[in-house]
């Protein structure tokens, strides 16, 4: 059996990297001061792997008041103490620049800054909205380390921040920006700007990567990311995750028993398929088949199975309706064909089309109470409406974002009068976390948002990000390629999380396999022959 405790790598939202730090406080003894000073002494090993700091390197500290500010008050006193890099001579060129008063910082970041001034690191403090002007010889520094403002950041950056976020930003063309735990002012759940953000060229996030530092589009911000350990004790993790990175690891006991056979490997049924789209099908059937399934039953209307069936051998193809399209007709034999195949699992929608003939199909699959787990993918989700209450915890949706605009009420849309399906698809993309948040809430099943970066997440489990934005799966038909191998993963008998995750897992890493040969203009059929090459990954070691 497949071990799913593999799949996944550490990620945090704000307020568990908060509930950490107050964990290691008051269950294990560790002071705040010291997690502080930990934190600096990894972001200094982070910063020299990058930047060769020398005796006569100019060092910018801009500093908040929060903890935040703590670990670059810390990062300051080391940096001059002890010499950039070589451990002499440094005194003198590190400079702090802070948002308030030392006298107004709170405990233990305020302990940080009076042991920076007790080695010499001069301070220069903000009295109102505008940053205080640097002297002359601090206007080119080689290091500017933005300690403002942290993951915990709620709502838009106040003008002050907003000022000091500006003046950092202000030397990115001629100094090397480093970012201790996110860029401040990025929202450390959504990845977007609080209306700004710090552009670094590395960040150096403590504990765990904040959600907001992985979605796509945050990279603009956060530059290279390093995660490091400050001492925060596992045990400190208390309950289980809000959200997971998907991130699965070699040795991962994904090989099959050597006395597998065909009917054990799991029997994939595929529903779909049309007069213009008879191919889609049989993308999904080569996605399942490359993600191990052992038997891929087809079931089309005449028309296509006409077209396809003789092309393509590996597949068992049967003919669900006599015309080129599904028709309400159709419909009444779906369930007599479940009867007879037995499958382990179903996908139903690729290249279906937009007839009537599909909403009775899928009608007619969710009445059907024996029905195996299923993959409502592409024109069954067109149908599908915002009623998803006929769906099961074994179920999984696989929309992208035009489709999740689709599913969702009027409601998550806000005030906004009559929107288009373009304008709520741009609004998915916006905040997909949110919107993501929105459908879990509308089904027991498994919804995997698609996109770069795609989000996972069923009712009552942690969202998982897949890291994955590659132009190679941007292809017609990488879509049906996914809901095939995730179909070939649920009937294997993986939960329906896992199954997406692993699934979308595979098909990611296909596309950067392909990638390695060429960026783009691949075909959706190479994605599928990718699949095993990637599930190999999990084998080895």
């Amino acid at each position: 059996m497949f071990e799913t405790d593999c799949l996944y790598a550490d990620l945090a939202l704000p307020g568990e990297l908060r509930e950490r730090d107050t964990l290691a406080r008051e269950r294990f003894g560790i002071p705040a001061a010291v997690l502080m000073e930990n934190a600096a002494r990894v972001a200094l090993e982070e910063i020299r792997r990058r930047l060769p700091l020398r005796a006569t390197s100019r060092i910018l500290v801009f500093m908040g008041k929060g903890n935040n500010g703590g670990d670059g008050a810390a990062l300051a006193r080391i940096l001059s103490g002890t010499g950039a890099a070589s451990g002499a001579g440094a005194e003198g060129q590190v400079l702090v620049v802070a948002t308030t008063t030392l006298e107004l910082l709170p405990e233990p970041a305020a302990t940080h800054c009076a042991a920076a001034k007790k080695v010499g690191v001069p301070f220069i403090c903000a009295a109102d909205d505008a940053v205080p002007p640097l002297p002359q010889e601090w206007l080119c520094p080689d290091l500017v380390v933005d300690a403002i403002s942290g993951s915990g950041l709620k709502g838009e950056l106040r003008p002050r921040e907003l000022a000091f976020v500006r003046a950092v930003n202000s030397f990115r063309e001629r100094s090397f920006i480093a970012a201790l735990d996110i860029p401040s002012g990025l929202c450390g759940h959504r990845g977007r700007p609080r209306p700004e953000a710090v552009r670094a060229h590395l960040s150096i996030a403590f504990e765990a990567a904040a959600l907001g530092l992985r979605l796509f589009g945050a990279d603009t911000y956060s530059g290279e990311l390093a995660v490091r350990d400050i001492g925060i004790p596992k045990a400190a993790r208390a309950g289980d995750p809000a959200c997971r990175l998907l991130s699965p690891y070699p040795g991962a006991h994904f090989l099959p028993a050597k006395d597998l056979h065909k009917g054990r490997a799991g029997k994939v049924l595929i529903v779909g398929g049309s007069g213009d789209m008879p191919g889609a099908p049989v993308l999904a059937a080569l996605g399942a088949l490359r993600a191990g399934a052992g038997i891929v039953h087809l079931a089309l209307p005449v028309g296509a199975r006409a077209r396809i069936a003789p092309a393509f051998p590996e597949f068992i193809s049967h003919t669900l309706g006599g015309g080129e399209d599904f028709s309400a007709t159709d419909a009444r034999a779906l369930p007599e064909l479940l009867r007879a195949l037995r499958p382990d699992s179903l996908v139903l929608g690729p290249g279906a089309g937009r007839k009537e003939g599909v909403r009775a199909l899928l009608a007619a699959l969710l009445a059907e109470e024996s029905r195996p787990p299923t993959v409502f993918d592409a024109d069954a989700l067109y149908f599908m409406g915002t009623d998803l209450a006929g769906l099961k915890s074994r179920d999984v949706l696989t929309p992208h974002p035009g489709e999740a605009a689709r599913l969702l009420p009027d409601t998550f849309f806000g005030n906004k009068m009559k929107p288009t399906m373009r304008e709520k698809a741009r609004l998915v993309q916006e905040d997909r976390v949110e919107a993501l948040a929105a459908l879990v809430a509308l089904t027991p099943a498994c919804v995997v948002l698609k996109g770069a970066h795609t989000l996972i997440r069923q009712r009552g489990g942690p969202l998982t990000l897949a890291p994955f934005a590659e132009p190679a799966l941007a292809a017609g038909g990488s879509g049906d390629v996914l809901a095939g191998a995730v179909g070939a993963l649920l009937a294997h008998g993986l939960p329906a999380p896992e199954a997406a995750a692993l699934g979308v897992h595979l098909h990611g890493r296909a596309g950067e396999l392909l990638a390695g040969k060429s960026p783009c203009g691949h075909k959706a059929s190479e994605i599928a022959d990718a699949i095993p090459l990637a599930r190999m990954e999990l084998c080895a070691g």
